[in-house]
Parts: C-alpha cells; sequence; structure tokens
C-alpha cells in the first residue's frame, strides 16, 4: 500500500469517528440510501398519511389539530369490545383465518421442505421450479382458478357428477374456502424459510448424532426441529402477516358472506367512500402486524442464523 493510499484510509477513519454522519455517507452504506429514500416516500410517507386521515372528520386531510377526532376509533374499539356491530365479528374471522392458514401450511410445508431439502437429490430443480412458477402468475388469477374449480356447475362439479353425485353443499362463500385460497396462495412463503433452514443444517450433524446412538425421533427433537425453528418462525411470520391483508380471496371465495379486515377496508374506502373509518381500521390492522411481528422476531436470534448462513 502507498503512503498516499495510507494517508487517506486515515483520514476516512478518522472523519468517520469524528463524524458518524460522514460515515453514513460513504461506500457500504452509500449503497442503502436509494433504498432507504424509496421506503421514505414509498411506505412512511403512506402510513402517516392514513394515520392522519384517520383522526379527521371528513374525507379531507387537516392540519389543525383542534379538528381531529378519535370517533373511528372509538367506533371501531367499542364495536370489537361488546361484540355489537360487526367490527368483533370481522376481527374474529381475521384472526382465525390467519391462524388457521398458518398452521395449515405448516403442517404441508415442513414434510415437503425436509424432503427437498435432506432426501431429494434427483429432480430437485423440476420441484423448485413448479413451487417457483405460481409466484410469476396474478394472484386473482390463481383465485379465480380455485373459484371456477369450486362453483356450482365448474369444474368439481363435472368431476362429481361421473359418480352420479348431483346434490352436495355449495363449496363456495365459506370460510374454509378462504382458508383454502390463502393456504394455497402463501404456501410458498412458510416453505421456503424451513427449506432454507434445513438446507443450512450440515451433514456431519446427523452423522455425528448417528454415531452417539441417537434414534431417527431423537435427531428429530434435538437437532432437526430446534435447528429449523427460525424457518419455522420467519415462515409462519410471513404466512400470518399475509394472511392479515389478504382481500382477494375473502372477496373472491368468500363472496362478500365472510368479511376479514382487508375485505373491509376496502369496503370502507370503496362503496362507502368513508376514508376516516378505512384508515382507522387500517391503523389497527397494522398495529396488530407490528405486534405480530415483534413477539415473532423476539423469539429466534437474526445474528445466529446470519452467521449460520454465512459459513455455508
Amino acid at each position: 500500500m502507498s503512503t498516499i493510499e495510507s494517508l487517506r484510509g486515515a483520514f476516512y477513519d478518522a472523519s468517520e469517528h469524528d463524524n458518524p454522519v460522514m460515515a453514513l455517507l460513504r461506500p457500504p452504506y452509500l449503497f442503502m440510501l436509494p433504498l432507504t429514500v424509496l421506503l421514505l416516500f414509498m411506505f412512511v410517507g403512506p402510513m402517516v398519511a392514513i394515520v392522519l386521515f384517520s383522526i379527521q372528520p371528513a374525507n379531507s386531510i387537516s392540519l389543525d389539530p383542534s379538528l381531529w377526532t378519535v370517533a373511528n376509533y372509538d367506533e371501531i374499539i367499542s364495536g370489537i369490545l361488546s361484540g355489537s356491530g360487526i367490527y368483533g365479528q370481522v376481527m374474529g374471522n381475521t384472526v382465525v383465518i390467519s391462524a388457521i392458514t398458518t398452521v395449515t401450511t405448516l403442517v404441508f410445508s415442513y414434510p415437503a421442505a425436509y424432503a427437498l431439502a435432506r432426501k431429494i437429490k434427483r429432480y430437485k430443480l423440476v420441484f423448485l421450479l413448479m413451487l417457483i412458477i405460481p409466484l410469476f402468475t396474478s394472484v386473482n388469477i390463481r383465485v379465480f382458478g380455485w373459484a371456477l374449480f369450486l362453483v356450482q356447475n365448474g369444474v368439481l362439479d363435472s368431476i362429481v357428477g361421473l359418480f352420479g353425485i348431483s346434490n352436495y353443499p355449495s363449496m363456495m362463500y365459506q370460510r374454509w374456502t378462504i382458508i383454502l385460497g390463502t393456504t394455497y396462495v402463501y404456501m410458498p412463503f412458510m416453505l421456503f424459510p424451513i427449506y432454507l433452514s434445513l438446507l443450512s443444517i450440515e451433514d456431519t450433524t446427523f452423522e455425528a448424532a448417528a454415531d452417539l446412538g441417537a434414534n431417527k425421533l431423537t435427531m428429530f427433537r434435538k437437532i432437526l426441529l430446534p435447528l429449523s425453528m427460525p424457518g419455522i418462525i420467519i415462515g409462519s411470520l410471513f404466512v400470518f402477516i399475509l394472511t392479515l391483508g389478504a382481500d382477494v380471496e375473502a372477496q373472491i371465495l368468500g363472496g362478500g358472506s365472510v368479511y376479514t379486515m382487508a375485505s373491509n377496508i376496502n369496503y370502507s374506502f370503496g362503496y362507502s367512500q368513508n376514508w376516516p373509518l378505512g384508515s382507522a381500521q387500517a391503523v389497527g390492522l397494522l398495529l396488530i402486524t407490528v405486534v405480530a411481528g415483534v413477539i415473532i422476531l423476539r423469539t429466534i436470534d437474526l445474528k445466529e442464523i446470519a452467521s449460520r448462513g454465512g459459513k455455508r
């Protein structure tokens, strides 16, 4: 290293030590600047607007605090606590659908992720592509596909008709139909985090456990499940939060007979044109999402996950 380069490095180190702000304006932190600015305008800005709208008396933003009101929050919270109106039912539908979807995707995803990560060698790429390609298709198209399959006189009706079955309960516009749609749409968001966690486990770990006399059940309880827990938690967080905001599935497969928070927000902003009420509901849904995310993320060590991934 030349003397000039040494002096330049010493100057930069001194500048960063004396002025942390200057350190953020140089690589590698400088590379994060465009993304940070984009998030400020595309995420933080709209969130601030929604919060402001939620305390407005009408469909316009006023910066005069004397005109602000919490009547929309009072209506929502009192409706949930008392069980009167639709808010208690809407909140119950949203939480139940999200929780059942999370558990269902976990039950189906874990064995598949284990097979892909530890057992399947041949045709693994084919299976991964089969899981990835549907993500390239619009959610609307995929959910409409399920609607065409389940609707009366649809594909399912033609199949069961071959067996002489003509009278059976309608499969559409039920809570479980929405759960079927959310499970199908968000399954990859559970499967791939678990798959990556299982993929990061060294083969020598299992070999050492086998040498010490551990059976398959012990390996699962002591090695596989604990080391794959970060993937399970992150996947559960993804699925639960995404299902909280699922609107297309509720609209198409629920048909307006089962309301969720997302569909209720859509109704407030669209049909009823009550933006403050819709904004208050959106803030409530955002708070639920943040609380759930904080609780779930506190159970895992992100630094340990990053260090394990770096070793690979």
